[in-house]
């Protein structure tokens, strides 16, 4: 290929192209140093925070849900034994003649329940109970199971209504009930069924300690109360006479819909994100025992298996069973004192999302990336065309001045070309107020004859306007080689320039002479 028929790589060109190049190397060398202080790790970390700020308002609202039902139900546990005490004292009676006496029973239970009522409005929590260790008829089949009190359920927990009741006897005397006001809960019966209550006999064995009621309460695993279909959790105290004897218990439940009140995680950035308060085994969250919350039924997605805890990415941890992995962050809860009866039952809140929701949302956010990256490039691309585009128009416009007006002394407010212009405009005025014959354009036709065979070479390359570049691929020399040819012919033409040599040339042609 013909030196001339090659690529021109022209001023505008070449900016253009080291702009591209500039734009370029500015966006890989931001995402480099994202990479490596760790800022950007394919999404992961952006994800990990989120998941640990929303963490951390679902664990402020818990412990301080928890820790404030814990501290009522000890003062509750403390003034419904005084009171029960002192009424039965008044009677000449002990806690042992409750049992098989209905009517001191409801007695009992009737005086307590504004009580009940203050401490359940209070505590906030989703139900107030009081199991008295005593039952109405002990000749009934399974009488040892059935324990007489009151249970009462707050159906709109945190919210206080004075237009319409919102709370129901669940457990208890019915007559109690109409006499208060209060309507039965579609699930009512008249006493408790304790036969599988841990809620009631742990705390009640317990209690035979003698030790400090705020050592007593016991949060049990979360249960679907019996004859009900909604799952809590009770935070239960033992009643305890001034003599040390056990004879009930009482306390506050947490529903799966007061859990969710106060724990709804956020779901605009994962749909399908929840957490869940879990006993802990064996580094092993039991979800049978957990309440749940979310923006969609998370039980049903685990299933009822149990999950596995093992380290994950960065600091969030995996949750693994036979039909689902997620991944979350998770941190022990401390439910009870360290000197509990029960501070070797622990619990953990989680919050987690599946897995592959998390790998989905990694994806979306690198291919954002990607667009944004992309979208920045194009927009560099333009930038710099349109600024090479008016970084050269003034340049040109300064070639096209001397190529076509050189006497003109025309402004381009450009420091170099205007002296470039000046110069021109001064040579030509010189050339042009001489003779034709003059002595400048012979002597420098003398000079022409003063060059070797091979600057002479060189000097008609340069004189057809071939750079150094192309002159030293035509005659096959190196460039070194050209350049010393260049110096010896400005030397010997009494010139500083190429565009100097080019003007004598053009003079020449326009006056009639010619270059032998």
């Amino acid at each position: 290929m013909a030196v001339k028929d090659r690529i021109k790589y022209t001023l505008r060109l070449r900016l253009f192209l080291f702009l591209i190049v500039l734009v370029i190397t500015i966006l890989l060398g931001a995402l480099i140093i994202l990479f490596v202080s760790g800022n950007i790790t394919a999404g992961l970390k952006e994800n990990e925070i989120l998941i640990k700020n929303e963490y951390s308002l679902i664990l402020k609202n818990t412990v301080g849900l928890y820790d404030n039902l814990a501290a009522e139900a000890v003062a509750f546990s403390r003034s419904i034994s005084m009171r029960i005490e002192s009424n039965l004292r008044e009677k000449n009676l002990t806690v042992n003649d409750l049992n098989n006496n209905p009517a001191l029973l409801k007695e009992i239970v009737s005086d307590e329940l504004n009580q009940i009522i203050f401490y359940l409005q209070k505590s906030k929590s989703s139900g107030a109970f009081l199991i008295l260790d005593a039952t109405s008829n002990s000749k009934l089949p399974d009488s040892e199971y059935s324990k007489a009190g009151i249970y009462l359920k707050n159906m709109e927990p945190n919210i206080v209504s004075s237009s319409s009741p919102t709370i129901y006897v669940l457990r208890g005397m019915a007559d109690i009930a109409y006499k208060n006001s209060l309507p039965l809960h579609p699930q009512w019966r008249m006493e408790f069924n304790v036969t599988d209550a841990p809620y009631y006999y742990l705390p009640m064995d317990k209690g035979n300690k003698h030790t400090s009621l705020s050592n007593l309460y016991y949060w049990s695993e979360a249960f679907t109360f019996p004859k009900t279909n909604e799952k809590i959790m009770m935070c239960s105290v033992p009643l305890i006479d001034i003599e040390g004897n056990v004879f009930g218990v009482c306390g506050f439940d947490v529903s799966y819909m007061l859990f969710k009140l106060i724990n709804m995680p956020d779901n605009s950035m994962y749909e399908r994100i929840f957490c869940l308060i879990s006993p802990v085994e064996n580094n092993i969250l039991k979800t049978d025992g957990s309440l749940f919350s979310g923006g969609y039924s998370a039980r049903s997605l685990i299933n009822g298996n149990e999950l596995k805890i093992s380290s994950g990415k960065k600091s969030l941890y995996i949750y693994e069973n036979n039909e689902n992995n997620f991944i979350g962050y998770h941190e022990l809860l401390k439910l009870y004192p360290e000197n509990s009866s029960f501070a070797e039952n622990e619990w953990a809140l989680a919050l987690m999302i599946p897995q592959d929701d998390l790998s989905s949302v990694i994806v979306n956010t690198n291919l954002k990336l990607i667009y944004i990256s992309a979208f920045l490039m194009m927009l560099g691309v333009v930038i710099s065309y349109i600024l090479s585009k008016h970084y050269i128009l003034p340049i040109s416009r300064g070639f096209d001045i001397i190529k076509n007006n050189p006497k003109e002394k025309i402004k381009t407010n450009i420091f170099e070309i205007d002296e470039l212009i000046e110069f021109f405009s001064d040579k030509t005025t010189d050339i042009e107020d001489s003779d034709p014959n003059s002595i400048i354009l012979n002597e420098f036709l003398k000079n022409i004859k003063t060059l070797s065979p091979s600057e002479r070479s060189v000097f008609n390359l340069y004189a057809q306007q071939y750079n150094a570049k192309e002159i030293a691929e035509s005659l096959c020399l190196s460039i070194n080689t050209i350049k010393t040819h260049t110096k010896h012919i400005y030397s010997k033409l009494n010139i500083t320039s190429k565009e100097e040599l080019t003007l004598y040339v053009e003079i020449l042609k326009e006056s009639g002479k010619y270059i032998k």
